[in-house]
């Protein structure tokens, strides 16, 4: 007995004893959280009707589409030039004020061309919409000129823009200049700039440089770099270039302070463009935004939620810029239409207007769909309202994944039709992530409504707590992007928990993240019967299949418990699982974690070879990593234990090959 006691525990300690080298191997390889739980403190103004239009009417509405480019006959091609991302060590995020450069460039201009010189590829989801519409060109790093060393990234930045203009002639414009009216009558001309100063007290501005291949103004202005010298900040920027125009007035057009660079970028300048209607951009062709000076001053948080706040002439201008719908809702419905109506007037009573929603009507007995279409009609809210009908009942994950593919915002909120969220949640996260446009997913503590007032104060975004306590309300905001990356919600999981697995996915990608500080600004319906309370039997179940998918994120001593619970499944969660696996719309990954935990019902039934076979024809799957093996190798000690020894070797080298 004890022999065949030893034959059964050593396979499984070595087994374990491997897994758990995989395992913390594996989770060193885990992207690092970012900066955890970092709190955003916003301070919203109230937001009056604002009737400021642009003097080229565009909106930024998704997909993004902008005006056919025009043909080439001038002397100055068409050709719109960025330099961006050349700071040392960094992986730049492009900004809202990026955004609206670039997109003013592409539909005022019309440009044939549109050139970002850059050494780092920008990141962060602006740059995800402007990306299918710009050509990205590797900059090289200028290190010196004439032999003059050049260290500071905007010194290098204001030499590059030079060598691309004799090159390739165009226009240049800084990341934050934003074009309001065509350039067409300069285009004939060999080079044009604008002063920067009532009549160019300061200098002639690179930030705007409109110029024909090989220009000999550029030329000259590049051979000056011969005495350049760091330490003198804006001498060659702007200093020189009013210089050599004074001595060569015939190869440049000098322009008036107001066609590109006014108002200035002092502080009552600044104050002008961000806090004042004094003023109203008649004579700009293009308006230097002063990026760098309005981070530093009284104007830092300024974000897009600004856009729909009436501030100042420009920003009002600036909200055709917002991306349209920069949120979409995706809200299924299932014999709740009783509700439906709550959720959607918590989108309406938004402060901050850019979103749509996609209801989805989950083959309801109540017609939440036929609620929903009459609501939009009494509040006229048709244009961003589109609802879906299933024919048959495909649950949560189903109907959410069904939404977000048709869905056209950036970002992604998940609302269920008896939930709500606060009227502020929208200005509030587009407020953060104006701030930091690396974000990729944004949370809000949670407010119990109905039958409990209890706050959920969401704890840090930690190893510790996504593998502890269910880590964040479903109404939290990720990017669409990100969705895709991760395979959307899983269909698999029999009694719910599609979120916490989703954000669990989120969590190993290592997707940046923020909670909004403030009111709570997710609203819960606590109610005597929801899906999420009629599963509470089977919370064990649901639970151990959770840890069988995030082998990464749970120790194999937690892995071995949860098979353990698996195994002894109750017959309804074998029913719900075997239905499921008829779906059609179920993924190839989900169809092998259904498969999989049948197979340890098998195993726990005492049906070694059944679960063996099962297990066999599973694909090798990265997720479910080394799990299959072991019971492959542990049906075969009890049938075999020469045979296990076999299993044992191709279960050691299916491991190296995972890790």
């Amino acid at each position: 007995m004890a022999t065949r006691i030893a034959a059964l525990l050593i396979p499984l300690v070595l087994v374990s004893f491997l897994a758990s080298a995989v395992f913390w191997s594996s989770l060193r390889r885990l992207p690092a959280p970012s900066e955890e739980n970092v709190h955003v403190l916003v301070e919203l103004r109230p937001w009056p009707e604002c009737q400021v239009e642009l003097p080229q009417m565009w909106h930024a509405r998704l997909p993004l589409s902008f005006p056919v480019a025009l043909e080439e006959t001038t002397r100055i091609p068409r050709t719109v030039h960025f330099v961006f991302g050349l700071k040392e060590n960094s992986v730049p995020a492009l900004s809202f004020v990026n955004f609206v450069s670039v997109a003013s460039a592409l539909s005022v201009i019309r440009p044939s061309r549109v050139l970002l010189h850059c050494i780092h590829e920008p990141v962060g989801f602006f740059w995800e919409l402007l990306r299918p519409h710009v050509e990205l060109v590797h900059a090289r790093d200028v290190e010196s000129i004439f032999g003059n060393p050049v260290r500071h990234y905007a010194h290098k930045s204001d030499i590059l823009r030079l060598e691309v203009l004799l090159e390739y002639g165009g226009i240049y414009l800084d990341m934050d200049v934003v074009t309001l009216r065509p350039f067409d009558e300069l285009l004939n001309n060999e080079a044009v700039m604008g002063f920067e100063g009532e009549r160019g007290r300061i200098g002639l501005c690179n930030g705007v440089i409109i110029a024909a291949p090989n220009a000999s103004f550029l030329r000259e202005w590049y051979q000056s770099y011969h005495s350049f010298n760091q330490s003198q900040w804006n001498f060659h920027s702007v200093v020189l270039p009013k210089i050599l125009a004074s001595e060569h007035p015939d190869e440049v057009r000098q322009l008036a302070h107001d066609a590109f660079h006014w108002p200035l970028w002092d502080a009552d300048g600044t104050k002008v463009m961000m806090d004042s209607f004094s003023y109203n951009y008649s004579s700009n062709l293009a308006v230097h935004v002063w990026n760098h000076g309005i981070s530093r001053g009284p104007y830092a948080n300024f974000s897009m939620s600004w856009c729909f706040e009436c501030h100042s002439t420009l920003i009002s201008m600036l909200r055709h810029y917002v991306p349209d719908p920069l949120f979409s809702v995706v809200m299924p419905c299932h014999r709740q239409a009783q509700y439906i109506e709550e959720a959607l007037e918590s989108l309406v009573s938004q402060t901050f207007p850019s979103w749509e929603v996609i209801v989805v009507d989950d083959a309801s007995s109540d017609s939440c769909a036929d609620v929903a279409e009459g609501f939009a009609n009494r509040t006229h809210i048709e244009s961003r309202l589109t609802v879906l009908r299933n024919s048959g009942n495909i649950g949560l994950a189903g109907s959410r994944n069904l939404a977000i593919r048709a869905a056209r915002g950036v970002w992604i909120c998940s609302l269920d039709a008896d939930d709500k969220i606060h009227p502020e949640y929208f200005a509030r996260a587009a407020h953060a992530m104006s701030l930091r446009p690396d974000l990729q997913l944004i949370s809000a503590d949670q407010q119990f409504f109905g039958l409990s007032q209890w706050r959920w104060v969401l704890p840090p975004w930690t190893l510790a707590t996504i593998t502890s306590t269910g880590p964040l309300p479903v109404m939290s905001l990720f990017l669409r992007s990100l969705w895709e990356q991760v395979g959307g919600y899983s269909a698999s999981m029999p009694w719910g928990n599609e979120d916490y697995d989703f954000w669990m996915k989120l969590f190993e990608v290592g997707a940046k993240n923020v909670k909004l500080e403030g009111p709570a600004l997710t609203l819960y319906r606590h109610k005597a019967s929801s899906m999420m309370r009629d599963s509470e039997s089977y919370v064990d179940e649901e639970r151990s299949m959770l840890k069988t998918r995030h082998p990464l994120l749970f120790g194999p001593s937690k892995l071995l418990s949860a098979h353990e619970v698996v195994m002894n499944m109750s017959t309804p969660t074998r029913h719900k699982l075997r239905h499921l696996q008829g779906r059609d719309d179920l993924s190839d990954e989900d169809r092998r974690f259904g498969a999989f935990w049948l197979a340890l019902a098998d195993f726990g039934d005492g049906s070694y070879s059944a679960a063996s076979s099962s297990l066999s024809q599973l694909a090798p799957s990265t997720r479910l990593g080394w799990q299959p093996a072991l019971y492959i190798a542990l049906a075969a000690c009890k049938r075999n234990g020469s045979e296990a020894v076999r299993l044992l070797d191709e279960l050691a080298a299916l491991n190296k090959r995972l890790a």
